[in-house]
């Protein structure tokens, strides 16, 4: 299978997206740093990659997530749950088994995209509780059981993988 090199990646985001900072770290880790406007609200958003990662894990800096008045953390849709920290829980930008990103996808051209829209669905459920993306499953942890919560994080985040990012952190 074809993968883009860390360097391809790096050329692609610096020419689609200039306003974001870069930094790539000892072990292969590379991160951008970045603001998206989707609507209303802008956002200072982390994207980490790693060529052992099976996904860009995309999380929000500023402002953290929040839930809807008076709801939780887990009832946020589509996100990569972070039960010790739900508010740097990673954005669930597709379906991990529809095979909607593969290391041959060039980030700027995929994730960024996607999560600009991911963002414009997140600021209308805070309005309504309407969450208007594409759903496979469950929108939320709350809609989940503990397992099955378990079993869609470990699809798309793996302990590894995790342990990768906690150097951007």
């Amino acid at each position: 299978m074809y993968r883009r090199s860390a360097q391809a990646q790096i050329l692609a985001m610096k020419q689609k997206y200039p306003q974001f900072t870069f930094r790539k770290y000892g072990n292969g880790l590379v991160t951008w740093t970045g603001c998206l406007q989707p609507l209303m609200q802008t956002y200072a958003v982390l994207v980490a990659w790693h060529l052992k990662m099976s996904i860009p894990y995309v999380s929000l800096l500023e402002p953290k997530l929040s839930p809807r008045n008076k709801g939780s953390f887990a009832e946020i849709p589509h996100l990569l749950f972070d039960r010790d920290n739900p508010e740097n829980s990673g954005l669930c930008l597709f379906d991990p088994e529809g095979s909607e990103w593969t290391h041959a996808n060039l980030i700027a051209d995929t994730t960024i995209p996607w999560a600009c829209q991911w963002l414009v669905y997140y600021e209308l459920w805070q309005l309504d509780g309407v969450w208007r993306g594409h759903s496979i499953g469950p929108e939320s942890v709350a809609q989940m059981t503990e397992f099955n919560a378990e079993q869609e994080n470990d699809k798309c985040l793996q302990t590894e993988e995790r342990t990768l990012l906690k150097a951007a952190e």
